[in-house]
């Protein structure tokens, strides 16, 4: 049995035969999103946790910046006074990356205005856009609604989007995908698993709070020796003269004379179990987030130093957002609309520099060992750019002088020297001998 494989010119980008995911409304092409936006929004805003944790990975994110590989000095150099400057993209980013996180989806205007080329880029409102295709899962508009959908149908929704929304071409927009699994064309919302638990613990801190304003320190008081009239009377001038209502005073009363009048503060018990479930939601949600949970709660039992240096899945999770969720559709859609296509190796790519690792003092010692052994500027720069070590140029570096005695060990000089002796000494004396030759040229 004999086989064939054909191998197509070019891979079709968006144009696979297979049907995305939940396709059930031929009629309509406009898919509305996997979860709800603005749901997670509040959902992440509520939470103290939650809230923490995206903040210290877009910071990690955004903090060592980014920089250029491959391609000549002068384009490198033109494409980073264009990102820092006119296309503001240090600002962008953190707005990318927060939106990611939050939805799981992000899109970025790519606008020309007045231009032949992009000089401006928009974070689109994730919460109101919505992405037109074909059952194949080829995008032809995004959209965007920019009006109230509370009350509306679904038609009368599509008839609004006809005459209010937005329109953006694929070409004019760059849709970010945090979490892109199967066929589906937007991403999976990268909270949804822990949607459950934030939300207990919502309904947690909202219950803990109504502890706190519902049972205040209550007040008994005891009157000593009078009547019920009395009493009566005493506990109503009490409740009147009480500046927060909120505050329980109890009374109690004997007719007994010799009793005394005692006012007794009673405090509420803290339920030591509540506050280890608060504890354990918390953990719950450090898990998706890969952030240690040294850096958001401290623990007297802990040493942070030993939690600090143990954060390998958070780095890689940095690492991940960098090369697989950010660089490619820069390089390969950004890149391209500003005119620098990535054709091939030589083309200037987008790089991000990557949170200190040990591994760096790896990379740099074995890149010294390979100057020394004369590897040219060029391909010295080159490594260290594919080893994530950014910003040097070939000028930067001095050539080396090779140099034939710098080469040579000590045993092997003074084995050459020897030789150079007896050989010199022979020539004096006139002898002209082969093997001596021989043996020069074998130890050389």
């Amino acid at each position: 049995m004999r086989f064939h494989l054909q191998v197509p010119e070019q891979i079709q980008i968006r144009e696979s035969q297979g049907f995305v995911k939940d396709i059930y409304d031929p009629t309509s092409s406009v898919r509305t999103p996997l979860s709800e936006y603005k749901t997670f929004l509040d959902l992440i805003h509520r939470d103290g946790t939650l809230a923490t944790c995206y903040d210290i990975i877009t910071e990690f994110t955004t903090y060592r910046g980014f920089d250029f590989i491959r391609g000549d000095k002068s384009k490198r150099d033109k494409l980073r006074n264009l990102f820092e400057n006119d296309l503001n993209f240090k600002q962008v980013l953190p707005n990318i990356i927060y939106s990611l996180l939050y939805y799981g989806d992000c899109f970025l205007e790519l606008r020309k205005n007045n231009s032949k080329t992009i000089n401006e880029l928009w974070v689109l409102e994730t919460t109101e856009m919505r992405i037109e295709h074909d059952k194949n899962g080829k995008v032809s508009h995004y959209i965007q609604r920019p009006f109230n959908m509370s009350g509306m149908t679904d038609e009368e929704a599509k008839t609004a989007e006809k005459e209010q929304g937005v329109f953006w071409t694929p070409d004019e927009v760059i849709h970010f995908r945090m979490k892109w699994i199967g066929s589906q064309v937007y991403s999976y919302n990268p909270n949804e698993p822990i949607s459950q638990v934030a939300s207990t613990k919502l309904y947690a801190g909202n219950y803990l709070m109504n502890i706190f304003i519902n049972m205040p320190p209550r007040y008994v008081a005891h009157l000593a020796g009078v009547s019920l009239t009395d009493y009566n009377n005493a506990k109503r001038d009490f409740q009147a003269a009480k500046t927060n209502y909120k505050k329980t005073i109890a009374f109690t009363r004997s007719s007994d004379p010799n009793s005394k009048l005692t006012i007794n503060k009673i405090e509420p018990p803290y339920d030591q179990t509540l506050l280890d479930i608060m504890k354990y939601l918390n953990n719950e949600l450090l898990k998706i987030t890969r952030v240690p949970r040294t850096w958001v709660e401290g623990s007297q039992a802990e040493n942070r130093g030993v939690g600090e240096s143990l954060n390998l899945p958070f780095e890689v999770h940095i690492r991940y957002i960098h090369s697989n969720i950010l660089e490619p559709p820069i390089n390969r859609k950004l890149m391209k609309e500003l005119g620098e296509e990535v054709k091939d190796i030589k083309s200037p790519q987008l790089r991000f520099n990557e949170i200190s690792r040990k591994a760096e003092l790896e990379i740099i010692q074995n890149a010294g060992y390979l100057r020394n052994a004369g590897m040219k500027s060029e391909a010295y720069v080159r490594y260290l750019d594919e080893r994530g070590i950014l910003g040097f140029e070939p000028d930067d570096f001095e050539e080396m002088q090779q140099q034939d005695d710098m080469d040579l060990s000590p045993s092997r000089k003074r084995m050459d020297k020897g030789v150079d002796s007896m050989t010199q000494n022979r020539d004096e004396a006139g002898v002209s001998d082969s093997k001596d030759v021989k043996r020069k040229k074998a130890v050389a």
